[in-house]
């Protein structure tokens, strides 16, 4: 894990204070070669409150650059909307609802399959005289 004075540290020698915006804090980082991993990691670590260990996330960071969720507040703070959501329903990939079918639906869903694949078949046989369609065959009556 990085270490908050470490960062500071870096930022003071560039002359850029921990209050600056990402942007330049991000390319500060990237000059003293650090991957984009390390800059979101240390920019996390700038904004944690060493007090309450709270990471303070900005919400337009959160929209654009990730793929994580706002959480209520964060809409609060920046649409200007009170924002009610139950938060305890967290929707992520390994959460979310798979559709699954029931044993009738597969039944049905197999047995109209095969349904229109064998008339499609006889249809196509019918079609261009072949298979039981082919005049040589027994099962066609020719009436003369």
């Amino acid at each position: 894990m990085f270490d908050k004075k470490h960062i500071e540290t870096i930022l003071k020698i560039n002359g850029i204070g921990t209050g600056s915006p990402d942007e330049q804090i991000r390319s500060v980082l990237l000059s003293a070669r650090f991957n984009n991993d390390e800059v979101e990691t240390a920019l996390m670590v700038l904004k944690q409150n060493m007090k309450t260990n709270e990471t303070h996330v900005d919400g337009l960071h959160k929209v654009f650059r990730s793929d994580q969720t706002l959480k209520a507040s964060e809409i609060s703070q920046l649409l200007g909307v009170d924002v009610n959501i139950d938060e305890t329903i967290q929707l992520g990939e390994g959460s979310m609802m798979k559709r699954r079918f029931t044993i009738m639906q597969v039944l049905i869903l197999w047995f109209v399959s095969m349904i229109l694949a064998i008339t499609g078949i006889l249809f196509y046989m019918f079609t261009h005289d072949i298979g039981v369609f082919h005049p040589s065959s027994d099962m066609v009556l020719i009436s003369e």
